[in-house]
C-alpha cells in the first residue's frame, strides 16, 4: 500500500490491542499453573548446562531463579522438600523423583555459576534422600520416604526410565558425581549397591534403562576431578574455564576454588591448592591424584586427553 513501515507497525499495534481486548472478555482455557519440585529440576539442569555449553549466562540466572523459589519456599521443617506449590500453597511430601532431578539440577547449577550454596544444598538433599528414602535390606531408593503420611500397601521402587528419567537412575548419577567433588567415598559405596540391586533389570533390558547406564558409565570409566584455582570474575579463569567447556568431556567434574567459595569445607582435597603466579591455575586430578598443576590452556586440554 506503499505505506512507511513504521507507520504499518504502529497501526499492526493498534489492532492487536483491539483484537486482545476482545479476546480477554471470552472465557479462558484451563492451564496447569502448579509448580512441581520434580520437573523443574529438570528445567534447572537444562537451563545451566546450556549455561556451561553456550556461555550464556541469561540461562544461568533462570535456573537460579527457579532453584532459589524451591529452596525458599518448598522446603519442609525438617530440610525435606514438598512436591507441589500453588497460589501459595504447599503439599504433598517430595518423592524420590522430587529429590534425584533437584540435585541434578543443584549440581549442574553449580557448575554453571560455582556458587557453593547449590553445592552444598545438592549434598543436604542427597544426604536427606539416603535417610529417607533408601532400602537398607536391597538397597536402591523407594519411590516415597519412610516419613510419609500416606498408609501404602508396599513402598515401589522404580528404575525404568522413560519418557523422562527415574529417580533410581539419577540419583545413581549423583551419587558419582558427588562422590568426585567431595572426595567422600560413601556416595560412592551407595552407587555400587544400586547398580548390583537393579544389575538384572539392567542387563535384561538395557535400552529401558539409559539414564541408569549413564551413571554406571561414570562410576567405572576413568574421570577426572578439574580444580581451577584463580579469581572468579578475572578474564584468566573465565578463559580457563571456557577451554574445558569448550570439549565434551561427559566424565569430570569441575571445581572453582576461590577467596569466600568455602569449598576447602565441601571438598577437603582442594585445600592445599593454590594458584601460580597469582593466575589462574587448573589442577587435572584423577582419584584425586592431581597433575601438577598448570595455566596453560592448552596443557589443560592436553592433560583432559584433548588434544
Amino acid at each position: 500500500l506503499g505505506m512507511p513501515f513504521e507507520q504499518l507497525e504502529r497501526k499492526v499495534e493498534q489492532m492487536r490491542k483491539k483484537l486482545f481486548e476482545v479476546r480477554e472478555k471470552r472465557v479462558h482455557p484451563l492451564k496447569d499453573d502448579k509448580i512441581l519440585t520434580d520437573w523443574n529440576g529438570l528445567m534447572i539442569a537444562a537451563l545451566s548446562k546450556g549455561a556451561q555449553t553456550f556461555d550464556n549466562p541469561e540461562y544461568a540466572e533462570h535456573a537460579k531463579k527457579s532453584a532459589d523459589f524451591i529452596l525458599n519456599n518448598m522446603r519442609m521443617e525438617d530440610g525435606g522438600l514438598y512436591h507441589r506449590y500453588r497460589e501459595g500453597e504447599v503439599n504433598f511430601k517430595g518423592n524420590i523423583d522430587d529429590y534425584a532431578f533437584l540435585v541434578w539440577g543443584l549440581i549442574e547449577l553449580y557448575e554453571a555459576t560455582f556458587e557453593t550454596k547449590y553445592l552444598k544444598e545438592a549434598i543436604n538433599l542427597t544426604d536427606y534422600a539416603i535417610k529417607h528414602f533408601w532400602d537398607e535390606e536391597n538397597s536402591g531408593f523407594f519411590f516415597t520416604p519412610d516419613n510419609t503420611d500416606e498408609e501404602l500397601i508396599i513402598r515401589q521402587k522404580e528404575v525404568y526410565d522413560g519418557a523422562y528419567p527415574s529417580g533410581n537412575s539419577v540419583m545413581l548419577y549423583n551419587l558419582v558425581r558427588l562422590s568426585r567433588m567431595t572426595g567422600k567415598t560413601e556416595y560412592e559405596n551407595y552407587a555400587q549397591k544400586e547398580t548390583t540391586a537393579f544389575s538384572f533389570d539392567i542387563q535384561r533390558m538395557p535400552s529401558a534403562h539409559t539414564m541408569f547406564l549413564i551413571g554406571f558409565d561414570f562410576l567405572v570409566n576413568e574421570t577426572f576431578e578439574i580444580v581451577v584455582v584463580g579469581k572468579r570474575k578475572k578474564d584468566d579463569t573465565k578463559e580457563l574455564i571456557r577451554t574445558i567447556y569448550d570439549r565434551f568431556i561427559p566424565f569430570a567434574v569441575l571445581l572453582l576454588k576461590y577467596k569466600g567459595s568455602e569449598i576447602e569445607q565441601i571438598a577437603e582435597y582442594v585445600k592445599e591448592l593454590t594458584a601460580i603466579e597469582n593466575k589462574a591455575t587448573a589442577y587435572v586430578c584423577k582419584n584425586f591424584s592431581c597433575n601438577l598443576p598448570t595455566t596453560d590452556k592448552e596443557k589443560v586440554l592436553e592433560l583432559l586427553g584433548e588434544k
